[in-house]
């Protein structure tokens, strides 16, 4: 609660109510008594707390040096009319207000700073020297300078998680729409295989059932023996038309098996490689950030294949067991695990986005060559692991530019 608090008090309050505070303190015993300097304590007071209270875009250093150089020679002028007052203690809240002045203008105030020191001590040599005082106003003023830099480098760490935050949310929007596109892939494969499989029988059922009707009036016989073909070409119709069904039901249940099979269709078109996918027992629906994770563990797989392994052969094999899916990438490239495998932001990338899952993954020889991946991801995968998963994804840029 007492942080909340404090959160949301206003800094200019803060600062308002440290000088009012400050000149209350040096203030006279009778000070109606002394109305002359209650005058010259109230206006220094007045120009503090204007400073305080002046937007903050309105500073800039050469203002702050006009600031500064108008309340030494004002405090100037009044020592040489009045010798007693005022003392070094004038220029505290000077001191405090550089201290809380923006970071952006360091150099100047922090110089400004300094100057106002050598004001307070000159003040002192006239007066009478104290070093205690003079170790209390450079400590306050490091104090409250830190202090102004650390909320400073909170605002900018705050900024930057925002930042960060609407980077992740972008990217996982695209990695949506990429899914997507992979799923629109696959199933345009689907339609394709109905068309070129079913389509085809079915036009050679039509061409066989128009011949056998122009037969029956002129062969009987013949016509009969010709209906078991056409039921062997009907019932093959009938099997293709299951299996695609069963393919198309299974592909519905969410974008990531076939998002995976779309991955996989693309990659295979495009290279020379020979991919092979395969699911073993049913395969659930995933949830979206499970389902991202393995189509980035498998997208960054078969580019590290096709860039470096030289491979002719990929296998893939998705489980899904114990609510958990397990990932299975083997290829028959040339790594042997004679030498180790050299762990790139890539193969990094795939290790961290497994662990802010909650998963993990091996990488070990195949026999007698290439690599196998092994990935293993819960399918109930907490919120908190979606922060960790932003960090390592901004790498992927990255990954195919520097290897496995």
């Amino acid at each position: 609660m007492n942080k909340n608090i404090f959160q949301h008090f206003n800094a200019r309050a803060a600062h308002t109510i440290f000088i009012v505070a400050f000149f209350i303190l040096i203030m006279p015993e009778y000070p109606f008594l002394h109305i002359h300097v209650l005058i010259v304590y109230a206006a220094f007071a007045a120009c503090y707390i204007w400073m305080a209270a002046a937007p903050k875009g309105w500073w800039n250093a050469k203002r702050y040096v006009l600031a500064v150089c108008i309340l030494a020679g004002i405090t100037l002028i009044i020592r040489i009319v009045h010798s007693d007052y005022p003392d070094h203690r004038i220029f505290w809240p000077l001191l405090y207000m550089l201290g809380v002045a923006d970071p952006k203008w360091n150099r100047s105030t922090v110089t400004l700073a300094v100057f106002t020191v050598c004001l307070i001590f000159a003040m002192m040599l006239v007066d009478k020297v104290s070093y205690g005082a003079l170790i209390a106003a450079v400590l306050m003023y490091i104090a409250v300078r830190n202090q102004c830099l650390l909320r400073e480098a909170h605002r900018t760490n705050r900024k930057q998680l925002e930042q960060l935050n609407t980077a992740y949310s972008e990217l996982q929007q695209t990695s949506v729409q990429a899914m997507g596109y992979a799923a629109l892939t696959e199933r345009t494969r689907l339609a394709r295989d109905i068309h070129d499989g079913f389509g085809h029988q079915m036009t050679s059922l039509i061409v066989q059932l128009q011949a056998l009707k122009l037969m029956i009036p002129q062969d009987p016989a013949g016509a009969a023996n010709s209906v078991d073909e056409i039921l062997k070409v009907a019932r093959k119709g009938m099997d293709e038309v299951r299996l695609a069904v069963k393919e198309w039901s299974d592909d519905e249940k969410g974008l990531g098996p076939i998002a995976l099979k779309g991955l996989v269709s693309q990659i295979e078109a495009n290279s020379m490689v020979q991919i092979q996918y395969k699911e073993i027992g049913p395969i659930g629906e995933w949830p979206v950030e499970c389902s991202v994770i393995l189509y980035r563990i498998l997208q960054e797989a078969l580019t590290n294949i096709l860039k470096h392994a030289d491979a002719k052969q990929v296998n893939i094999v998705v489980e899904e067991e114990n609510e958990h899916v397990m990932l299975l990438i083997t290829d028959d490239g040339y790594f042997s695990g004679e030498k180790p495998l050299n762990f790139g932001f890539g193969l990094n990338g795939m290790i961290e986005r497994c662990k802010s899952a909650g998963g993990s993954i091996v990488f070990y020889a195949n026999s007698p060559n290439g690599l196998k991946i092994q990935a293993v991801i819960p399918l109930n995968i907490t919120s908190s692991t979606a922060y960790k998963e932003t960090i390592h994804a901004n790498r992927e840029n990255d990954s195919n530019r520097t290897g496995r």
